[in-house]
């Protein structure tokens, strides 16, 4: 049996050390880096969850984040010693899955990696999943303005018919504002209706998540207003 892989970098080795005992223990394969160089001699290709430091001492962490979710199919999760509100909207921003910050419980964060890992939907291996919500069902195809959006296959294409590679947090968001579309969602309805994610208690985590959709799906011609419109003091909602 393959177990799922997880990869960690992180430049303290007792943090790693920590992580591989009960990582594995929870079923997961775990390699570990303390170096970006470390890590490039790494095989990752079959990585399914990556856990990243932003403070390495040969190269960006933001970086690696970024590039991870490039791949597609695979979660990142950031921890990091900074607690900084701005690192943690721009990690969200460059794709993270969820940000931890340090000092962390261990528990917490198998739990936070085992979430991750069950929204891992892209893989032949792990097939597909909807988003956990009790009557997420009645919103399986979607088309608007040359858009279409399946949401059994987790897959999005645009206008040009070209495919669109969202994040799972994107792909979550849209269908929660996709089945109360017209409708204003505040941040903490948003974050219910995506029950299987765990949040950075952070209101500016979700307007991070909402600038990169409304970035990746910008509204078709001759539209020019975007699709996730902002109420002012409330929250958001999906118009076409």
């Amino acid at each position: 049996m393959v177990l799922p892989l997880v990869v960690a970098i992180d430049d303290e080795r007792a943090i790693l050390a920590m992580l591989s005992t009960a990582l594995a223990a929870a079923g997961y394969e775990v390699r570990t880096a303390g170096t970006v160089a470390e890590l490039r001699a790494l095989d990752t290709s079959r990585a399914e969850v990556f856990i990243v430091d932003l403070s390495l001492p040969d190269g960006n962490g933001l970086a690696l984040v970024k590039e991870f979710q490039s791949r597609g199919g695979c979660g990142v999760i950031i921890l990091s010693g900074r607690n900084d509100e701005t690192d943690q909207v721009l990690g969200l921003e460059l794709g993270a899955d969820d940000y931890i910050t340090k000092p962390f419980r261990m528990r917490e964060l198998v739990a936070r990696v085992n979430a991750v890992h069950r929204r891992i939907a892209r893989r032949p291996d792990h097939g597909t999943e909807t988003i956990a919500s009790e009557d997420a069902a009645d919103v399986i195809d979607v088309s608007f303005d040359g858009y279409k959006i399946s949401f059994t296959a987790r897959r999005v294409w645009g206008p040009d018919g070209d495919e669109i590679s969202l994040t799972t947090a994107e792909l979550d968001l849209l269908l929660a504002l996709l089945r109360r579309r017209g409708a204003v969602l505040n941040r903490e309805q948003i974050m219910a209706k995506m029950k299987g994610r765990d949040w950075v208690a952070s209101d500016r985590a979700v307007d991070g998540l909402v600038s990169r959709l409304r970035r990746k799906l910008p509204p078709a011609l001759p539209r020019t207003t975007p699709y996730i419109r902002t109420v002012h003091g409330t929250g958001y909602s999906f118009v076409v």
